[in-house]
């Protein structure tokens, strides 16, 4: 019976390691399939603008999951990336800064890549838009003859954007001869004005509607606005 025991012993000693080693061997594959898998950010692109001459950065985030580590990098000197590595899943901020751009679309990219050669780097496309509002009047010179001590003009003024973004705009003139009916507006509009030469003696008289919109290329807008009043018929 010794030799019977101990082949049972060695044997039951061999099943033991085995099960001991496969059960590592489960434990580690399931460890896998619970943490690894490939490189993942979202979303796939980031868009955004800003008005010209603004200063602070648009910010915009990407989710990025790795089972290891990983590191982002830009293309762009005004793309900014924080943090600029990690491991797992984190959030990473995307900063755009539009303080030395011109006025249009400005395209750039942000690159997440795994240490694990096997896992490709993601690529996400950056569209950046400069916005540049650009104050248009027509017309751009108002001029008007009255022949009698109670003439009266009317007409209208068109503003409108010529570029992109918001326009915001005001009016204002000097002289009481010359009324405006509307002297502010927002986007396209028009702006109603009325001349009167009550109380005008003989002469040429002179006045300027001025338009501005604030951060808009060609503001302030001036429109001379002339009157003459002759004698009377």
């Amino acid at each position: 019976m010794g030799p019977v025991a101990v082949s049972l012993a060695v044997g039951a000693a061999v099943l033991l390691v085995g099960a001991l080693v496969n059960g590592c061997q489960v434990n580690k594959l399931l460890s896998r399939s619970a943490t690894d898998g490939p490189l993942q950010v979202s979303p796939s692109q980031v868009q955004d603008s800003a008005l010209a001459g603004t200063t602070e950065p648009r910010r915009s985030t990407l989710q990025v999951t790795n089972s290891g580590t990983w590191s982002a990098t830009n293309d762009s000197p005004w793309i900014g990336v924080t943090p600029a590595s990690g491991s797992g899943r984190r959030t990473v901020t995307i900063a755009l800064d539009p303080e030395q751009l011109r006025p249009g679309r400005h395209q750039g990219s942000v690159t997440v890549s795994a240490a694990e050669a096997a896992a490709p780097p993601v690529t996400v496309p950056v569209t950046f838009v400069i916005q540049q509002p650009v104050l248009v009047v027509d017309p751009r010179e108002i001029s008007r003859t009255a022949n009698s001590s109670n003439s009266q003009f009317t007409d209208t003024i068109e503003v409108r954007n010529g570029g992109s973004g918001p326009l915001v705009w005001t009016a204002s003139n000097k002289n009481t001869w010359l009324t405006l009916g509307t002297v502010a507006g927002v986007g396209d509009g028009k702006i109603g004005w009325k001349m009167s030469s009550a109380g005008l003696g003989t002469g040429t008289y002179c006045d300027t509607i001025v338009v501005v919109a604030v951060g808009a290329a060609g503001t302030p807008a001036k429109i001379p606005v002339t009157l003459r009043r002759r004698k009377n018929d």
